[in-house]
């Protein structure tokens, strides 16, 4: 698990600012008030695209194999929203003529390869393991996004916003059906 955290804090390395990550909280989980920088179009698509990208192949390895019923519903679920989402980012960034990563994250990519080995139990519990993590960072991303000078990026954010803290409540579920 440490080793997931740390390539999830590192894949959203240099945007660090204030004392606090751009993607985490200062304090619990989505504290309102937490210190967040504000992020600019580009390093937020960046940002985002990435995110959505590990979570949704994640989902669709720990959909596709033998995992806990909750877990293979969960990520099946997931699969479905992360593609869903992926669209949407693709649409937007095509729209406003913004460029989208070329390239797989390192960090994600590593993730993904040592979520493949694993099976049933060991797999379940990574996977919401790295699901949860995930979106903390992501919501954080989300937030710092509405604090954009970009009314585009605020407003792209405040849609997407709710529908990810909707899953983190899931993802929690999740976690709490298969921990140790």
């Amino acid at each position: 698990m440490q080793i997931v955290r740390l390539l999830l804090l590192a894949s959203f390395a240099g945007t660090v600012l204030w004392g606090g990550t751009l993607g985490a909280p200062a304090q619990g989980q989505g504290t309102p008030g937490a210190q967040t920088r504000p992020i600019e179009p580009q390093e937020f698509l960046r940002l985002a695209y990435s995110s959505a990208t590990l979570q949704g192949q994640a989902a669709q390895l720990a959909a596709s194999r033998d995992t806990r019923p909750e877990v293979k519903s969960y990520a099946a679920a997931a699969a479905d929203f992360r593609l869903g989402l992926l669209r949407r980012i693709e649409a937007f960034a095509k729209e406003r003529n913004l460029p989208l990563p070329s390239v797989k994250e390192f960090e994600h990519q590593v993730i993904i390869e040592n979520l493949e080995p694993l099976d049933y139990l060991a797999l379940s519990r990574r996977y919401a393991e790295i699901e949860q993590q995930a979106l903390e960072q992501e919501i954080g991303i989300y937030e710092a996004a509405r604090r954009s000078g970009s009314e585009e990026i605020k407003v792209f954010a405040e849609q997407v916003l709710p529908e990810l803290q909707q899953r983190r409540a899931g993802a929690q579920k999740m976690y709490e059906s298969v921990k140790p």
